[in-house]
């Protein structure tokens, strides 16, 4: 499988783990927050999730039967012009995402947000 490595080895690990049927999406949505987020370091954190950060959590990617979840922690600050975020805890909100035809400009600008919401 071909992908752009992590600085983090655990987390090249975990990507060349993934199997086969879920790992093209993953990889589009990997690409599509780094993408936004260049400043987010990856890491694996509760032994099977991706989670990008930087000086604190702010995405966690969850990966499911045909689909990739990633959870804004902070979500709920997050203005869902998009209407694709789910939930209604007091703080995280979810993307699902089952397609490779997803909606990049959402993801990019939910992944926008979060990083301002952090100045």
């Amino acid at each position: 499988m071909k992908f752009k490595k992590s600085k983090n080895d655990i987390v090249n690990d975990y990507i060349e783990s993934l199997e086969d049927d879920i790992a093209p999406l993953f990889l589009a949505v990997r690409e599509s927050v780094l993408a936004a987020g260049p400043v987010f370091n990856e890491s694996i954190k509760w032994k099977n999730c991706l989670v990008y950060g930087t000086t604190k959590n702010h995405i966690q990617t969850v990966v499911g039967k045909g689909k990739v979840s990633l959870i804004f922690f902070d979500g709920v600050s997050l203005k869902d012009k998009h209407a694709l975020l789910e939930g209604d805890g007091s703080k995280a909100r979810t993307m699902r995402i089952t397609s490779l035809d997803f909606n990049k400009n959402a993801l990019t600008d939910y992944v926008q947000q979060t990083l301002k919401n952090t100045k």
